[in-house]
């Protein structure tokens, strides 16, 4: 029997016993040794990348003189060059209705914020994707920097925080893995391919000479972060996004992820009169402004951006569900001596603080309830106010304040940060004189002893405080002064609210106030305040962004959350001042922790930044 004869099953077959990475090269070698055989393709365009634009240009002219199925069949697609023609990319995504992983790097010369915001503009008509509802993983590299002065992107005012605005408009979906990165401004990065453009003659003019020679400012991506980053954690992708890489060097990250979205003006963006502004009851607040911000997030990576000391419990109060961060050649080290201050005992603080992160949260929360339920109070004590108003009564209402507690305190949730990473700065005094990369062994093994002594130290104390408030809460509960609840986990997402019908009104007025009362439950049982170690293991374990439990923590939540300083391997990073002018330089040949943050990030995004 020849290998012609053989059915098309048995080729099928053979082709899922191999490896991923040489599958595509196998059946391509057997359509081109047996061509009359029955080799089933589909594997040839289940994943499909480019690395130079001319691929990309032959890939469209083969599916467009195909049939449907070669569409079809495309799962992932990966554009890694700077060179892309992008009239030709939309051609193509627009034509891929199965894609669940898509990589697109952003160059200099390839696509514009335009052509982008059609592509994501799945809501209007024209060349979007039609892959939204399968879409899993989506990851966007930018590299805008040129080797010429050119400040079109300043003059006309285009910078790509459009596609922020279309990835708000998408609908619910399956997307959990969402990456946005600037490469840090490197050697290499300033001179890949693309950069040689050049500025248009118009905008080259009647610029200063010291403007166009080799100390220009390069371009940036995102204008004003705080105005569209904020809305789109609170967007119909918030419940399916678990996973999010950030990385914007050196740009403040903190406020975008922790604060509320900005109201919108009538005319956002239109000048303003000089010694005026809009009146205020124009603004329109954003609907979704008062959800919590990804409540599902349990991967965070912000490494290179500007993340202080106090950054990181701050985003531990927003994202509760938080088990692993990535912190790579951040501030928070590289701008101070951190590492060695006081004998590293800053790392006690900083471990102390992401422990009672909860504490903060719980604070925070009981504030904006106490405030509503006093303001509700005084309404109802009000004479005649909305007297026969059915529609302002709540169902049940007698117009007695009977209902409403006196006095609600929120118990703080448990710590659920397993590991973090970062990559270890020292002074450069500390370093070798032989070598300007590896701390000599003896002082760098000290050192690393007193940061993990530290860091266990802090936690063990940021513990006990949580203890104790939670045993003070118990206390006043039993006594019945107070009326204690907690945060809702994901075992209470189809428990019913606990809150009377008083707090269930249906006018629109309302719905921003009973945000105030969202994603809590009513404590009814002493048990529900002693710190369950073995409960709260287990469901973090469960939901580990590589998709298997982690069992690091089995201990409990008495063991601090595994502390990784090796830095991502292959991440340049910024570049920095060497020699004697640098205040800080990274430590290199570090071992990374069993099971860290980098070697889940590595597996999670399979891109090697």
């Amino acid at each position: 029997m020849s290998l012609r004869s053989l059915p098309s099953e048995i080729y099928a077959a053979i082709v899922d016993q191999l490896d991923e990475s040489v599958s595509q090269s196998t059946v391509l070698a057997l359509t081109r040794t047996i061509p009359s055989s029955p080799v089933p393709q589909h594997q040839l365009f289940h994943r499909v990348q480019f690395t130079e634009s001319a691929q990309f240009l032959s890939f469209y002219q083969r599916i467009r003189r195909t049939a449907d199925d070669p569409c079809k069949w495309v799962q992932i697609l990966l554009l890694e060059t700077w060179t892309a023609d992008a009239e030709t990319a939309l051609n193509v995504l627009a034509l891929l209705p199965n894609l669940h992983t898509l990589s697109i790097w952003i160059g200099p010369k390839n696509f514009t914020p335009e052509h982008l915001e059609e592509l994501f503009s799945v809501d209007r008509k024209g060349r979007c994707l039609k892959c939204v509802g399968n879409l899993r993983h989506l990851s966007l590299r930018f590299r805008p920097y040129v080797q010429k002065a050119t400040y079109y992107q300043f003059l006309s005012g285009s910078y790509f925080d459009p596609i922020l605005e279309a990835l708000c408009r998408w609908p619910a979906g399956r997307l959990s893995t969402l990456s946005i990165v600037q490469d840090p401004f490197t050697d290499e990065s300033s001179s890949s391919a693309g950069s040689e453009v050049a500025p248009p003659a118009a905008f080259s003019l009647d610029l200063p000479q010291r403007t166009l020679a080799t100390g220009f400012a390069q371009p940036i991506v995102f204008f004003k972060l705080e105005a569209t980053f904020p809305a789109l954690l609170r967007s119909s992708i918030r419940l399916s996004l678990k996973s999010l890489r950030l990385r914007f060097p050196s740009r403040n990250v903190v406020r975008p992820l922790t604060q509320a979205p900005l109201p919108q003006p009538p005319s956002y963006g239109a000048p303003t009169p000089t010694g005026s502004r809009p009146s205020t009851k124009y603004f329109r607040p954003v609907a979704s402004a008062h959800f919590n911000p990804s409540p599902n997030l349990t991967f965070l990576d912000l490494s290179t951006c500007l993340i202080t000391e106090g950054s990181l419990p701050q985003v531990l109060v927003h994202y509760s569900s938080l088990t692993h961060v990535v912190l790579d050649d951040c501030s928070i080290l590289r701008n101070g001596d951190m590492a060695v201050r006081d004998n590293s005992r800053e790392w006690r603080k900083f471990a102390l603080e992401c422990a009672t992160a909860g504490i903060s949260r719980a604070r925070e929360r009981e504030r904006k309830v106490n405030k509503w339920l006093d303001h509700l109070q005084i309404q109802q004590q009000k004479p005649g106010e909305r007297r026969g108003n059915k529609r302002d009564r709540g169902r049940g209402e007698t117009g007695s304040s009977t209902l409403l507690p006196s006095l609600v305190r929120i118990l703080p949730p448990s710590p659920t940060l397993q590991h973090l990473a970062a990559t270890l700065y020292v002074p450069h005094s500390l370093l070798s004189m032989d070598t300007s990369e590896a701390l000599p062994q003896h002082p760098r093994d000290t050192l690393l002893e007193y940061i993990h002594k530290e860091w266990e130290r802090g936690w063990s104390e940021g513990l006990s405080q949580l203890i104790k408030v939670r045993e003070r809460l118990k206390m006043s509960w039993q006594n019945r002064l107070v009326r204690v609840m907690r945060f809702a986990t994901s075992e209470d997402a189809d428990t019913e609210s606990p809150l009377p019908d008083v707090y269930a009104e249906d006018s629109a007025r309302n719905v921003l106030e009973e945000g105030h009362f969202a994603g809590l439950i009513e404590v009814i049982d002493v048990s529900e305040f002693a710190l369950d170690s073995r409960k709260q293991t287990h469901m973090a374990g469960s939901s580990s962004p590589s998709g298997a439990s982690s069992d690091s923590h089995s201990a409990g939540l008495e063991e601090p959350p595994a502390l990784c300083l090796a830095g991502t391997p292959g991440n340049p990073g910024p570049d920095l001042p060497t020699g004697n002018d640098a205040e800080t330089v990274p430590v290199r040949g570090l071992a990374h922790t069993p099971g860290c943050a980098h070697e889940i990030g590595r597996k999670l995004w399979r891109d090697g930044l």
